[in-house]
């Protein structure tokens, strides 16, 4: 399936599409050719992962020493937006079939040229696109509510998030997601965005046999705790309940595990407010759409090397998440190791300027971000569809 999208990479493709009519004279969306992309990400230079600083596994020689730009047009699908619509709705809206038909292709598409400089118009183009947007409690990462949209993450600029598939932990998950850069940082100061071949990276997993390791032990198993901020101080630990599922009403925590689909999720209420629960997911998922197997969970992010590690994350009452095999054995740092250097080696680093939307399918392309120089700004703003 890769070659035929390269191939037809080879040259610069128009896209013509039209939100209404009278129909478009001229292209709106032009792929960019593979000539061309050097150009594109002109200025974008190796990122540094081995020896990284709080980087699970960064010691391990099967990690690559950098991720670099992208060497061609294919991954992320780039695409160069042409002088049409200033209304930002309307740009969903001519973006939605171009989605429909190139994204489970590609993975991942880079849109450059839209124009937008704030949240509520970026809020505006996912209105647009038509996908039912979700918002799903139980994250890794805290996320604040702006113009309609959310945060990506509210992690610490210097603080380096490992390329990961959003809620691949949970049965419940967004299969697409949007991300919007308000204001790109400067060059050479860090805050590169990770994207992820994920058909690579099972490729990868395959090959090593680690897909069928971890389904000959019952998949694997992850151990969420979440306190309650009337125990911890939200300002310093953000795992509260309160904050994971945007409610102060226990009722709505238990009403929205409920829910979840599947029936091996568990849960429990401690006397202090403690919410402590598990559920089992295979580590290899078929496609939504195209029903192709997919390396789709949370097996590193989730593991409680990644929360030890992390100096801004509290740590006193125990790890927040933890993952084990699915019939509760742990998983060796050789093994979580190899699954790591398996998504670092199937990445591409990307210095996204100010204005540029990325749009990825969330089983076909992971995401992760390079931590940056706090004394400098970046801003990025996502939402989730279903």
């Amino acid at each position: 399936m890769a070659q035929p999208r390269r191939r037809a990479l080879l040259a610069l493709v128009a896209w013509r599409v039209c939100a209404a009519p009278p129909a478009c004279e001229a292209p709106l969306l032009e792929v960019v050719a593979d000539a061309d992309v050097a150009a594109l990400y002109a200025g974008n230079g190796p990122v540094a992962i081995r020896g990284r600083a709080n980087l699970p596994s960064a010691t391990s020689a099967l990690l690559p020493e950098f991720v670099s730009p992208p060497a061609d047009g294919a991954f992320p699908l780039a695409v160069r937006a042409g002088a049409g619509y200033r209304n930002a709705t309307a740009w969903g809206a001519a973006a939605r079939p171009f989605l429909d038909a190139r994204l489970s292709g590609a993975g991942a598409v880079l849109f450059r040229g839209l124009n937008f400089s704030r949240p509520e118009e970026f809020a505006a183009f996912t209105d647009g696109l038509g996908w039912e947007r979700v918002s799903i409690g139980g994250g890794g990462t805290a996320r604040t509510a702006v113009g309609g949209v959310r945060t990506a993450s509210d992690e610490p600029a210097e603080h380096t998030i490992e390329p990961h598939q959003d809620m691949a932990h949970n049965p419940a998950h967004p299969s697409k997601i949007a991300f919007f850069m308000v204001e790109g940082p400067p060059r050479g100061k860090g805050g590169e965005t990770i994207l992820v071949d994920m058909r690579a990276v099972t490729r990868r997993a395959a090959a090593r046999g680690l897909d069928a390791a971890f389904a000959a032990k019952g998949g694997v198993r992850y151990a969420k705790k979440l306190w309650s901020d009337e125990l911890v101080d939200p300002a310093v630990n953000t795992f509260n309940w309160q904050r994971r599922y945007f409610t102060r009403d226990r009722a709505a925590v238990d009403a929205a595990l409920d829910a979840l689909p599947g029936d091996d999720v568990t849960w429990s209420w401690s006397p202090d407010g403690t919410l402590d629960y598990e559920n089992t997911l295979p580590a290899t998922r078929p496609h939504p759409a195209t029903g192709e197997p997919v390396w789709f969970n949370g097996i590193h992010t989730n593991h409680r090397d990644y929360f030890d590690l992390a100096p801004h994350i509290d740590t006193t009452h125990g790890s927040p998440y933890d993952t084990t095999y699915g019939d509760g054995d742990a998983i060796d740092d050789a093994t979580l190791a190899e699954i790591r250097a398996d998504i670092w080696n199937s990445c591409v680093a990307v210095a996204l300027e100010t204005g540029d939307v990325v749009v990825v399918d969330n089983f076909l392309a992971g995401h992760g971000r390079i931590g940056w120089d706090p004394a400098v700004r970046r801003k990025m703003l996502l939402q989730h569809f279903a």
